[in-house]
């Protein structure tokens, strides 16, 4: 699923499932009348193999006109070992009903090679500007470039992409139809399939809510190297399972699962989303940077 200083397991395979590190980016300001803000944060884990890799942490304001996503992946368990990087993405914009209309996306990364950053800006809900910090390496440039002047409205980046819209304030909302990734670099689809609905007492999730059962086909359209874009038709659908987040108009999957080329790969949601009376500022990259030594595991 560029936007990433390197290939790295998480962060490629996060851009599959749908599954990068950004700057402090301020709250728009309230109107003239002040509409209700909510707050939402949620954390998952990405498991390869049954092996806890990273960990990440979701946070979502919502008012009934605007929204903000802020998201920070960080090594967790023997992801340690496999890689040192944090990434922070931050995006904000405005709702047309249900909608996502962005407005600007930050993302940032460090690591041991040190912070770089990229950009996104949008006009009317297209974006028409990315500058990177980032250069591909040679395997992994595009093999067909994209023209960010043709990508129009629609798209979302990867972390706003996990949030579903429900148009019909129905939970099946979440799985149907197609969406539409832009990363700045890389261009995809996924087209959803709803399939069963899950009882809250019908599954083992730790948010005791309804849920849908749903799969996923991600298909790069362009800004992929040769080798992704060839690979793409090898793997199985994604499976995953939505609930909707509180009383809002949106979902996000508790669980997702799939086929890699490093193998099998799931991102859970330990939490779920939950409602707060107050949220923390934007994920900082500055806070990750540090002497990146793999000497304190995550054990949860």
């Amino acid at each position: 699923m560029t936007l990433q200083p390197k290939p790295r397991l998480t962060k490629r395979a996060l851009s599959l499932l749908l599954v990068a590190s950004l700057g402090l980016v301020p709250k728009l300001g309230l109107a003239a009348n002040p509409e209700v803000e909510r707050y939402f944060s949620a954390e998952y884990r990405i498991y390869a193999g049954g092996i806890l890799l990273s960990k990440v942490e979701l946070q979502l304001d919502l008012t009934p006109s605007r929204y903000r996503v802020s998201a920070h992946i960080a090594p967790a368990g023997l992801g340690h070992i496999a890689s040192n990087s944090h990434v922070v993405a931050t995006s904000y914009g405005a709702l047309a009903g249900a909608q996502f209309v962005p407005r600007h996306l930050d993302l940032s990364w460090a690591n041991d090679e040190g912070v770089k950053s990229s950009f996104m800006r949008y006009q009317d809900g297209a974006p028409i500007e990315f500058v990177s910090g980032y250069a591909p390496t040679p395997e992994n440039r595009s093999a067909i470039s994209v023209d960010i002047a043709s990508i129009g409205t629609g798209t979302t980046d990867p972390f706003l992409a996990m949030l579903a819209p429900l148009a019909t304030g129905t939970l099946r909302d979440a799985c149907s139809g197609e969406r539409r990734i832009f990363d700045g670099r890389r261009h995809a689809s996924l087209t959803l399939t709803s399939g069963r609905e899950i009882a809250a007492n019908a599954h083992a999730y730790p948010s005791r809510i309804p849920a849908l059962a749903c799969r996923v086909v991600w298909a790069p359209i362009a800004g992929y190297s040769q080798r992704s874009m060839a690979r793409a038709a090898e793997f199985p659908p994604i499976e995953a399972h939505y609930a909707r987040i509180g009383d809002t108009r949106f979902a996000a999957p508790l669980e997702m699962r799939g086929e890699t080329r490093y193998g099998a790969l799931s991102i859970y949601a330990v939490r779920f989303f939950t409602e707060m009376t107050a949220q923390d500022a934007p994920f900082d990259i500055q806070e990750y940077v540090y002497a990146f030594e793999p000497d304190e595991l995550d054990e949860d």
